[in-house]
């Protein structure tokens, strides 16, 4: 049986305003009066408020010794996490190349804000540098045996999946990339032609009127392309977490990236890198830039346009699996909901130990503070961070950071060196920021905070997603036995379970045991399979890749060297209510059929949160509801077999409600015929209710 923190003393306001006027009656019984707007009354509710606040201040005693042991245990709530996302930026046709370059370049690190409607501006960073292809991205078009398609529209509308390689992908199929050029005469060492403004067209080489030809690449010396799966086809797909260094899995066919040249034949590109392994995974493509394309028409393209091709070369898909993406962009690059501070001041020493020094802003990221401190001789050193000061002997240049309240911690002298006096405290680089806020819609994200010469415009496609705020306290209180438990390191399926929890934007996990992904109903020995639920409002809840990725690589740092690893989403039936309910005759119709629809998705809820705080289901009299979790709104566990029976009891919890006069349940589209029999969820299935339910209100007759 689990220990409970006893509660000192469970008088309430109410309580003690009953037993004060209890006794009235027998110490002064003159006193007649007990209405609310007698001034003894008042003066008896007024200590009656002091006295349960005192109780409620003496009864956070126990709670405050437990978190003051998980303190000496070394535990702490779990840092903020940033979003990310996928900007795709738009090179300037007339900019110039910057002087002795050859391309145009966005810096590693580039700051770019979204604006959400009424808050402040969320800033993100770019987390790699980025090379510009010059020229906009005009056609795509397909060939597969029967001929050319052109899929433009499709690739330049998110939601429309395509086909790169055709229905079935054969040897010689291809993916073709059209990028803008008017004409054949932009080649190696030509000057590039004019448009009908005047204004110079983009070739491998630029000139403005009046002036000497300004060398450069059309095409970069490296090209970037971020190929975008649908959404439902890759949101929660199994992740094999290998380990940080496993390389990209290998496409189950060849792929041949391939341009135009100048002598007019197809020549091959290098690939840096495939992290979409053929179309088959959401990820960036890097190949080399050509040097000498030259524009052709190409297919049902009548244009000329600069040709990239993506060629099937050898191999061949598995039957049925053929890739589909939902388009393919070029100049992406991934930025996270976090900005950067260099060079910050943040005090001078005065020689005491255990010194606290505040930074200017927070939550920090602690992966990347640095701190420099001058030595004895005026040289600049940087100290090191620590969890905490316990193996910091005197002479240690260390400190503790409180990544959450953005403050910085020194030793005592004998746990850590203290900083001479006088000393100045800088700290020369940091990354702050990372909350649920960061996880803006498509489109926001497209402010530059900076002048980045090339770039005319930057934009997300897809939503961020991943950010999370810190942990609350009370999911960390709860969590605590857990965490003694598994102590940091994944043995048992309720480690994997428990760790993966401790991932920023997890809500829900569970670890199977001997469970592959591709071999449903087949114990495989050394294979683990941990599912999880994302903390968020979507329906159903499905991670997104990098969840899984953070999640993979989170346990991978834990699990033991023999286990086989994989993290997934949960697969889900949808549950699909149509109901006839009749209710009081002076209830609101309309209000009580919207609190019946929160009602049912409550009590079906993958991630068990209750009701919305702006649902109570409070009305017709009834007051507000009883205190405490309803078991009704508990929501669903993973393999919980579905009793459609249990609605008849969730519905007629809403208050008005009289009768269920008619109950029909679909699960996944498909109306049950005996509510009576269950339905079965295997042990990674959760089911969730739909947005919209189809519920009839009818007033109640007493017949």
């Amino acid at each position: 049986m689990p220990l409970e923190a006893p509660q000192l003393d469970s008088r309430t306001f109410e309580t003690l305003k009953r037993q004060a006027l209890l006794r009235i009656q027998r110490y002064n019984p003159e006193w007649t009066d007990y209405n609310e707007s007698d001034p003894g009354v008042t003066l008896v509710e007024l200590f009656a408020w002091l006295t349960e606040m005192m109780f409620y201040e003496m009864n956070r005693v126990p709670e405050r010794n437990y978190l003051k042991f998980l303190q000496l245990l070394g535990l702490e709530l779990e840092q903020a996490v940033p979003a990310v996302a996928y900007l795709k930026f738009t090179a300037d046709p007339d900019a110039r190349l910057p002087p002795g370059g050859d391309s145009l370049t966005v810096p590693e690190r580039t700051p770019i804000a979204a604006q959400p409607a009424g808050g402040d501006p969320i800033i993100f960073e770019t987390t790699a540098g980025l090379y510009l292809i010059r020229v906009p991205l005009a056609d795509v078009q397909v060939l597969d045996g029967a001929g050319f398609t052109v899929v433009t529209t499709a690739n330049n509308t998110p939601g429309t999946p395509y086909r790169p390689l055709g229905w079935v992908p054969q040897v010689g199929n291809a993916l073709y990339l059209g990028f803008l050029s008017p004409d054949d005469s932009s080649t190696a060492g030509q000057a590039a032609p004019q448009n009908p403004a005047g204004a110079p067209m983009l070739g491998l080489t630029l000139v403005n009127a009046g002036e000497p030809p300004i060398a450069g690449r059309v095409f970069p010396q490296e090209l970037s392309f971020r190929v975008f799966l649908p959404l439902e086809a890759q949101a929660g797909r199994p992740v094999n977490c290998a380990g940080p260094a496993a390389p990209t899995p290998a496409p189950p066919a060849t792929l041949s990236w391939e341009y135009r040249a100048a002598a007019g034949l197809w020549r091959q590109l290098e690939v840096y890198q495939d992290e979409s392994a053929g179309f088959t995974r959401e990820g960036t493509i890097l190949v080399r830039g050509p040097a000498d394309i030259q524009s052709t028409v190409e297919g049902r393209v009548k244009d000329k346009r600069f040709w990239l091709r993506v060629r099937l070369a050898a191999g061949a898909y598995p039957a049925g699996h053929a890739p589909e993406i939902d388009f393919i962009s070029p100049n992406v690059v991934a930025a996270e909901n976090l900005a950067t501070v260099r060079d910050e001041f943040v005090g001078t020493s005065d020689g005491t130990p255990g010194q606290v020094f505040a930074l200017r802003f927070r939550p920090v990221r602690k992966q990347t503070i640095r701190v420099s401190i001058p030595d004895e001789t005026g040289q600049a050193e940087e100290w090191q961070r620590r969890d905490d000061f316990l193996g910091s002997n005197a002479a240690a240049a260390h400190y503790v950071l409180d990544a959450a309240r953005g403050e910085i911690r020194f030793g005592d002298s004998r746990n850590g060196r203290i900083p001479a006096a006088g000393a100045e405290i800088t700290v020369t680089f940091y990354q702050y920021g990372g909350q649920a806020a960061g996880n803006v819609e498509a489109g926001q994200i497209n402010a530059l905070q900076t002048s980045v010469p090339g770039v005319a415009a930057v934009v997300n496609e897809r939503p961020a997603a991943g950010g999370c705020d810190e942990q609350s306290l009370t999911d960390f209180v709860r969590q605590a036995p857990a965490l003694l438990r598994h102590r940091n390191r994944a043995v048992a399926a309720d480690d994997f379970a428990t760790l993966a929890r401790e991932v920023g934007g997890i809500g829900k996990a569970i670890a199977l045991p001997l469970f592959h992904p591709d071999y449903r109903g087949v114990a495989v020995p050394g294979a683990i399979t941990v599912v999880v639920v994302p903390a968020n409002d979507d329906l159903p809840p499905r991670p997104t890749p990098a969840q899984l990725e953070g999640v993979c690589a989170y346990l991978d740092e834990r699990r033991l060297l023999t286990t086989e690893l994989y993290v997934k989403g949960p697969e889900y039936k949808a549950v699909l209510v149509e109901a006839r309910v009749a209710v009081e005759p002076y209830a609101a119709f309309d209000d009580v059929a919207r609190q019946v629809g929160v009602a049912l998705n409550a009590h079906l809820d993958p991630l068990g949160r209750g009701l919305p705080a702006d649902s109570p289901l409070q009305g017709c009299g009834n007051g507000p509801p009883p205190a405490g979790p309803n078991p009704l709104f508990a929501g669903w566990d993973f393999g919980q077999d579905f009793y459609p029976t249990h609605l008849y009891g969730v519905i007629q919890a809403v208050p008005c409600v009289r009768q269920v006069l008619r109950l029909d349940v679909s699960v996944n589209g498909q109306l049950l015929n005996n509510l009576n029999d269950p339905v079965r969820l295997e042990a990674d299935t959760l089911i969730y209710g739909v947005a919209r339910h189809e519920i009839e209100v009818v007033p109640y007759r007493d017949l």
